[in-house]
């Protein structure tokens, strides 16, 4: 295993053409395990199609508009749930977002879950785990799979360099690039930064459909989207992604919680 004090996070960023080849390749995954382990980024492109993107994000926004938000801790049979974050003391990391959570235990319209399983997939084979690890609808070890989408509105949305928690349950902590800066948003996004302190700033390099696989522990966070913007929350113009989660229970005091790095 490679010490935490011999990793050089943000030392490269390499990609592949689909899941397809590290899914069946053993090898192959072990060489992009070790290249996270050592702090590399890899990205697979085209993982999903930009149109249900599209149409998740319309549902979710017709969520937003017309429900109140609301926070649940998770707890086995907890139902999905959206929440708004401003800067709310009371979380691990410091962010301003609007969240939509997303359990495997509940039914929704897309399916999610299925729809999603080669990502926790690959992810889990990452982290030396059998690939279903965590997806039934039955915890295991105190952890569950978690979809999290997140929403950064223009003007206001960031969140605080942090690193989450590497465990038993994770290597790495993927995330689906789903706005498209340039046209979507022109300033910040989502970041890593190197262990000289250079950011990379991942939206610049990835496009709508890619996801991103890095160590959990690499410093990493949301550079505020395009400040001096008008902000306005209800029209959710600004920045999407998705986060293939793996989180303890709320009573599961074997594993750390994500660390805020600049409080």
């Amino acid at each position: 295993m490679v010490t935490k004090e011999k990793i050089v996070y943000g030392r490269d960023v390499f990609y592949v053409t689909s899941h397809s080849e590290l899914l069946h390749d053993s090898s192959r995954i072990a060489e992009v395990r070790k290249n996270i382990q050592c702090g590399d980024m890899l990205i697979v492109k085209n993982v999903f199609d930009k149109k249900i993107i599209e149409q998740i994000k319309k549902y979710l926004t017709n969520v937003g508009q017309n429900s109140l938000p609301s926070y649940r801790n998770i707890e086995v049979g907890c139902p999905n749930f959206h929440r708004v974050n401003i800067w709310d003391k009371r979380s691990y990391v410091q962010a301003c977002f609007h969240q939509f959570v997303f359990f495997p235990w509940n039914q929704d319209i897309f399916n999610l879950f299925d729809l999603v399983k080669e990502v926790y997939h690959v992810k889990n084979l990452i982290s030396e785990l059998p690939k279903n690890k965590f997806l039934s609808s039955e915890p295991e070890d105190g952890c569950i799979a978690r979809l999290a989408f997140q929403f950064y509105p223009r003007g206001t949305g960031a969140m605080n360099k942090h690193c989450d928690p590497l465990d038993y349950h994770q290597l790495t902590v993927p995330i689906l690039v789903m706005s498209k800066k340039g046209e979507d948003f022109v300033k910040g996004g989502v970041y890593v930064e190197k262990t000289d302190g250079e950011k990379i700033i991942l939206d610049d390099i990835a496009d709508v459909g890619d996801v991103i696989y890095f160590n959990a522990q690499t410093p990493h966070g949301v550079e505020l989207i395009d400040p001096g913007y008008e902000i306005d929350w209800t029209s959710f113009q600004g920045r999407w992604m998705l986060l293939f989660a793996v989180n303890k229970l709320f009573n599961n005091n074997q594993i750390g919680n994500s660390v805020d790095l600049e409080i």
